[in-house]
């Protein structure tokens, strides 16, 4: 977003410790003009004593605003703060004089410039300025003197020591990382995939559990030294390097299975994807280990196919899955039929012992016999037949009285038991 504006210069910085200077010589000249009563100058003396007398009013002053810079009890916010007050004396003088020597850029006019973009990890102004600061809590500083590593500082109040400078600030925070692979099956199928790594600068709870990032202080000093340079020289930073290797890695192990193989369910319902995100996380974590890093996490896309390849595997598994329908339903219909007869023939025969026990109950109780149960039902039958007038007026009634009777000594023919046995 643009917005028109004048060229911004720097704010004038005040004169720190060339002020005092100033104050010392003005003060020392008075001192060396005074006189005492009697018109004798003091010169010398005189210069010293207000020069001394500014140096410990100075001083004082320094002890009792010192209290105030840092939000820190105890001798530790004292010291710092004084340290602050007077690191920032010398550096406004050190900055005042560098203005001074710089020629005057020249008046420009409206212009339209782009406002700047506000880095929420950026450290703040006062690192610049004193060489101190607040280190927000997912952040630690790698902090060396010229080339070498010194110390890990952070996150909270940080002061840098004399001549010390951030050679790299960290974010402790996980991170995730996503890298595109193309490669084949061992059966020469090509697949198109993703690979995404999620990591962090290695933890170590026990040293301050208080802390929302507790990280490792050594692991601060291999993540500064974990810059490594591409095919194309390219410098990569530490946060990009983990992907790419996994991906290499996942191209390997998708090498060694055929495309079936790697939709194939075992026995206890895993994929062989699986297996492969660990072994590549197992695979990630040595390398990841000497450089500071600890891998959370490692996921695999799905695997995009040629669309040929596609209607075939849909083809295939759609026969499969037919042939599966027709031989799960044809057990289901012989099953079916098993158990339909086996019911019919269990109820028949509880039909059965029915008519048994109730035969057997009535013949215990009332002594009758079971050809005279059946006649009675056979008359009871021809008897409803008999009230049917549509009967009555196709059949005659003695044509009706002969069949009953004719029926009732067949029944008791069939049903009597035969001669020899009742003689015997």
């Amino acid at each position: 977003m643009a917005r028109e504006s004048d060229t911004q210069t720097a704010q004038r910085p005040g004169m720190g410790a060339l002020g005092l200077a100033l104050a010392g010589i003005t003060l020392a000249g008075i001192g060396y003009l005074l006189k005492d009563a009697i018109g004798i100058a003091y010169r010398s003396i005189g210069a010293i004593i207000w020069v001394i007398a500014l140096l410990i009013a100075f001083m004082f002053g320094l002890l009792y605003y010192s209290q105030f810079i840092l939000s820190l009890r105890g001798s530790e916010g004292w010291s710092g703060g004084l340290s602050l007050l007077w690191r920032h004396y010398g550096r406004e003088a050190e900055r005042y004089m560098n203005q001074l020597t710089q020629p005057k850029p020249k008046r420009r006019r409206r212009v339209k410039i782009d406002e700047p973009i506000i880095d929420p990890d950026a450290l703040p102004a006062s690192f610049r300025e004193v060489g101190a600061g607040m280190v927000r809590s997912h952040q630690a500083l790698s902090l060396g003197r010229g080339d070498a590593f010194q110390r890990a500082a952070g996150p909270g109040f940080v002061l840098l020591y004399h001549k010390e400078n951030i050679k790299r600030v960290i974010d402790l925070r996980p991170h995730v990382r996503r890298h595109p692979v193309k490669t084949t099956t061992r059966d020469g199928i090509p697949v198109e995939t993703a690979v995404s790594v999620t990591f962090r600068v290695r933890h170590n709870a026990a040293i301050d559990d208080a802390l929302p990032y507790p990280f490792d202080r050594d692991a601060i000093f291999q993540v500064s030294y974990a810059n490594t340079i591409d095919k194309e020289r390219r410098t990569l930073p530490w946060t990009e390097q983990l992907a790419p290797r996994a991906a290499a890695l996942l191209v390997l192990e998708l090498n060694r299975f055929t495309l079936d193989d790697l939709y194939q369910v075992d026995d206890i319902h895993a994929l062989p994807m699986d297996e492969i995100k660990r072994n590549i996380q197992r695979q990630l974590e040595r390398p990841a280990n000497t450089q500071g890093l600890e891998v959370l996490n490692v996921g695999i896309d799905h695997l995009l196919l040629p669309p040929d390849v596609v209607t075939q595997r849909i083809k295939t598994w759609q026969s499969r899955w037919e042939r599966e329908i027709q031989v799960r339903q044809a057990a289901g219909d012989a099953e079916a039929e098993r158990r339909i007869k086996k019911a019919r023939a269990r109820v028949q025969v509880e039909i059965i012992e029915s008519i048994m026990q109730s035969i057997a109950t009535m013949r215990r109780t009332d002594k009758i016999e079971l050809a005279d149960i059946v006649m009675l039902r056979m008359i009871e039958a021809l008897e409803e037949a008999m009230s049917d007038t549509s009967v009555r007026a196709i059949i005659p009634e003695q044509i009706v009285a002969n069949w009953v009777l004719d029926a009732s000594n067949q029944m008791r023919a069939w049903i009597a038991p035969p001669q020899d046995d009742k003689d015997a």
